[in-house]
């Protein structure tokens, strides 16, 4: 019988963390020992990293196989935004789903955004 010891997508999710925090490239035995809870094999690293690859998270590089590296594809801040755009794009009303969105902003997120949008509005036209 096989325990989890992790929620689905915990894992990369975990990687993604490590990757982005050290903000270099770093292989799957360089990152096993940082992550929490039990250390999931070698091979279970591996097998997540190639997942991220797959979707576009992680950028592999290597001299050779045996020293295959990874970093994240963006930051977490991009990440952040590709997300909310994300969801913007899926959602059936976009007016409403802005507007649910700043309402449950804080002053400080409020004033941020004004002074971002403020300074967009003051460039010049293309």
């Amino acid at each position: 019988m096989t325990i989890r010891t992790r929620a689905r997508g915990e894992l990369e999710g975990e990687i993604l963390r490590i990757l982005r925090e050290d903000g270099g490239e770093l292989s799957a035995i360089e990152i096993q020992p940082r992550l929490t809870g039990h250390p999931p094999a070698y091979t279970t690293v591996m097998t997540a990293l190639e997942r991220l690859h797959k979707k576009g998270e992680v950028v592999r590089s290597s001299d050779s196989p045996r020293r295959i590296r990874f970093r994240a594809a963006r930051s977490g801040e991009e990440n952040a935004s590709a997300t909310m755009l994300s969801a913007l794009d899926g959602a059936g009303d976009r007016r409403a789903a802005l507007l649910s969105f700043a309402g449950n902003l804080d002053p400080a997120d409020v004033e941020l955004l004004r002074a971002a949008i403020g300074k967009s509005d003051r460039r010049e036209p293309r």
